[in-house]
């Protein structure tokens, strides 16, 4: 079933190139499958809209001798799921009971409107994550009817030729040692992925190599990793399937869209991962409005029992993809296929789903940040493994989140130390603004006023006054933010409030209406960050312990790509 078209033409490449000598040149059979499967894919239907009715409107969608039936389920789907429902609607439409079904085919983030525009009843996407990104209240609730169950998966595989298959498998052969090599400069390493806005493949294959990374080095390195690899992946447009096309490219291709080419792409390495397994998951995910309707859940539950009974199982397999848990489709070549033996990564949470986007697409990092920066003496300090005083780096990294964030965005910039400006303890470097040019001009002359100075901290009574002032300057539409950079203690401060005080003023100045994320990055791991964490956990706060100048630079990174939120 060639529901894919490939967007590559056949390229040029030099067998000696895989191989690192200049010698030769020819096509090899990987290469030309791309173009071979262009072909197959164009003569097959790409299901972009799918709407079985009898005739009269949506009113009665799926005939049964004729006959319209009763009742109607609205149903919103991947394309590549689309055509399980075909199958299993013909089947739902016969009898004097009859079901009909009134389905759309809409992929990736598209997929989300449409389920609130069509008031359908279920959403049957390419992979449970894309729930984050939909609007409170519009599914049901985990659980509820049947809410959040698999129906059917597809791994996702690492394809490429042998010479980078075997610098993949050099470096531990899973995830995080691709993501490495993605990472590493001038590796020759590139990325080939469909566009994370448009499927879940490429949204969750991109995921999933954030999401090794998170697991082994936490959410700044994560972040951090996505923003490195993004200057060296090809995102690929349209229905066709990520194919590589050129020496030193990995694609990342779940096991439906690659069967298809899979005569054709010759001697090309198949790579599982030997730390995580990528997996599509095919999810049923009803919407509140109609589990709250006892007649529209009882066709509900109708459809999700066909769906996980035997008789979808053919249909599932003519997709080719899988039952949870399942074999490989009947007609996969197994053998070219590897074992599937690192254990699967989670479905993506929402914040993971949210750091793919920001750090790929620059509209999605809009944000209201406050940067709030130690300038007390510790911040003369070099970094650990570093001549590079902490100062500097922090102002290469002010600088680096302004240039990464987008003009809608908003970006502010505090310096504080105890009695800095009394009787505050901070002082407004720059304003919370729109990024105009002026005020990015504006924030070159701020930053270079980050100079260290002979003062105690005052950290407990800063990370108060900027989250009131964060909140009090709230900008809807946006992801609005404040980020403290400091060594993580509160010294030297006469009149202090104390962490307990920090954690009840928190409380009480959050407003559910005008919420404000809270981040502080502490250098060092000192026994204070623990205090830290207790005392601004009421606003779910996190600390970020960072101690060399990569981490530093990851947790800058982190602040300009946690934009909008689903």
């Amino acid at each position: 079933m060639g529901r894919h078209r490939s967007g590559s033409t056949t390229p040029e490449w030099t067998g000696a190139a895989a191989t690192g000598s200049a010698r030769g040149s020819r096509r090899t059979a990987l290469w030309v499958g791309v173009a071979v499967l262009a072909v197959v894919a164009t003569t097959s239907a790409t299901v972009a809209l799918v709407v079985r009715d009898g005739g009269g409107g949506s009113a009665g969608a799926g005939l049964a001798g004729g006959a319209e039936c009763e009742r109607t389920v609205r149903v919103v789907t991947s394309s590549s799921f689309a055509p399980v429902l075909e199958a299993v609607g013909s089947e739902l439409a016969r009898g004097s009971d009859c079901i009909g079904l009134d389905t759309v085919a809409v992929d990736g983030r598209a997929a989300a409107a449409q389920v609130g525009e069509r008031e359908a009843d279920v959403w049957i996407p390419d992979d449970a994550s894309w729930a984050a990104i939909t609007s409170p209240d519009l599914l049901a609730e985990e659980g509820q009817a049947g809410s959040g169950t698999v129906l059917a998966t597809s791994p996702i595989y690492m394809v490429t030729e042998p010479a980078t298959a075997k610098r993949v498998e050099a470096a531990g052969g899973g995830w995080l040692g691709l993501a490495s090599l993605l990472t590493a400069p001038d590796s020759g390493i590139r990325l080939a992925v469909r566009d994370p806005d448009g499927s879940g493949d490429g949204m969750v294959a991109a995921g999933s190599l954030a999401e090794a990374v998170w697991l082994e080095s936490g959410m700044d390195a994560s972040s951090a990793a996505l923003s490195s690899a993004l200057p060296v992946t090809r995102r690929v447009q349209g229905a066709g399937p990520a194919l590589p096309d050129r020496p030193g490219e990995v694609a990342l291709v779940p096991e439906y869209a690659l069967l298809p080419a899979i005569e054709w792409v010759g001697d090309a390495r198949l790579l599982a991962g030997t730390d995580h397994t990528a997996v599509l998951r095919f999810a049923w995910l009803p919407t509140a409005a109609a589990v709250g309707s006892p007649e529209r859940s009882a066709a509900l539950q109708r459809l999700l029992a066909a769906l996980k009974g035997s008789a979808a199982n053919a249909a599932i397999d003519a997709a080719r993809l899988r039952r949870p848990d399942g074999e490989a489709p009947p007609e996969a070549p197994t053998d070219r296929l590897p074992p599937l033996k690192a254990p699967a990564l989670e479905i993506l949470k929402p914040h993971h789903v949210d750091h793919v986007f920001a750090a790929w697409n620059v509209k999605d990092r809009r944000s209201s940040t406050l940067l709030v920066i130690d300038v007390s003496g510790s911040m003369r300090e070099p970094a650990p493994g570093s001549r590079t005083p902490l100062i500097q780096l922090v102002q290469r990294g002010a600088l680096a989140v302004g240039r990464l964030l987008p003009d809608e965005s908003a970006l502010g910039l505090w310096a504080f130390g105890a009695g800095l400006d009394p009787p505050r303890d901070y002082q407004v470097l720059l304003a919370t603004e729109p990024l105009s040019a002026r005020h990015r001009q504006n924030l070159s002359r701020a930053v270079g006023k980050l100079t260290a100075r002979t003062t105690g901290t005052g950290l407990y009574d800063t990370i108060l006054a900027s989250y009131r002032s964060a909140t009090a300057s709230y900008r809807k539409g946006l992801g609005n933010q404040v980020v403290v950079f400091t060594d993580g203690r509160n010294e030297d401060d006469p009149g202090s409030i104390n962490p307990q005080q920090l954690g009840a003023a928190l409380e009480q100045a959050t407003d559910e209406k005008r919420p404000v994320e809270l981040t502080v990055v502490a250098f060092g791991s000192r026994p204070e960050v623990k205090v830290l964490e207790e005392a601004i956990d009421p606003v779910h706060g996190y600390v970020s312990e960072v101690e060399t100048p990569d981490e530093v630079w990851a947790a800058f990174l982190h602040a300009a790509a946690n934009g909008v939120h689903g």
